[in-house]
């Protein structure tokens, strides 16, 4: 396979039209780097599964440009759209179940996704000019170290993503902590599937 192609990621129309045509691009996230692709694209899901080697029965998260968004594709129960008023944009992630029978099978486990709205506007710019969600799950062979900087990106991925997006102050701006992720069993109760960013105290505070 031929070298990624190197964007810089004010180029946002280059970037989407990549996403358009089903591609596979390495972009910087409010977190770590993410690999990515149009969330409604099985061929390039399936290809970023291969490229992480990562179980198919492990599912990938969705991104999406706000909360207007998201409600086209999860049900929120009243608590959980309290929580995603007051933390998204950031890094809280909801395991939701499903409303839109257009996301891919390849996306649900039990009748649910992953979703969230990253505090990064290159994100949020690019679902709103392709009007639909993508896929951002760490850019690594799954069980492996996290990428936080393009060098790294180039060096593991270069000849199997089609687009590595640049980015010279990722260490400067971004938080590297992950996405705290959570998942309503009803109206009222919530687990923590992962602690990151936002404590379960934070959650209490809005929603008790």
């Amino acid at each position: 396979m031929k070298r990624a192609a190197i964007l810089l990621q004010d180029n946002l129309e280059k970037i989407v039209e990549a996403f358009s045509k089903g591609k596979v691009v390495c972009i910087p996230t409010d977190t770590i780097y993410a690999m990515s692709c149009d969330a409604m694209n099985v061929d390039a899901i399936e290809r970023i599964y291969q490229i992480k080697k990562r179980d198919l029965n492990k599912t990938l998260p969705v991104f999406v440009a706000d909360i207007e968004m998201a409600k086209e594709y999860i049900k929120f129960f009243s608590k959980e759209l309290a929580l995603a008023e007051v933390f998204w944009p950031g890094a809280l992630t909801f395991v939701s179940e499903v409303n839109n029978q257009k996301i891919p099978k390849i996306l649900i486990n039990k009748n649910k996704i992953a979703i969230r709205v990253p505090k990064c506007k290159l994100i949020q710019n690019i679902c709103k000019s392709l009007n639909k969600p993508i896929i951002a799950t760490s850019a690594n062979i799954s069980a492996q170290s996290s990428i936080i900087c393009a060098d790294e990106i180039i060096k593991n991925f270069n000849h199997q993503v089609d687009y590595i997006l640049e980015d010279f102050n990722m260490n400067k701006k971004n938080d590297l902590t992950p996405s705290t992720i959570i998942e309503f069993i009803n109206k009222d109760k919530f687990k923590i599937i992962r602690i990151g960013k936002i404590s379960e105290d934070e959650f209490n505070k809005v929603i008790n």
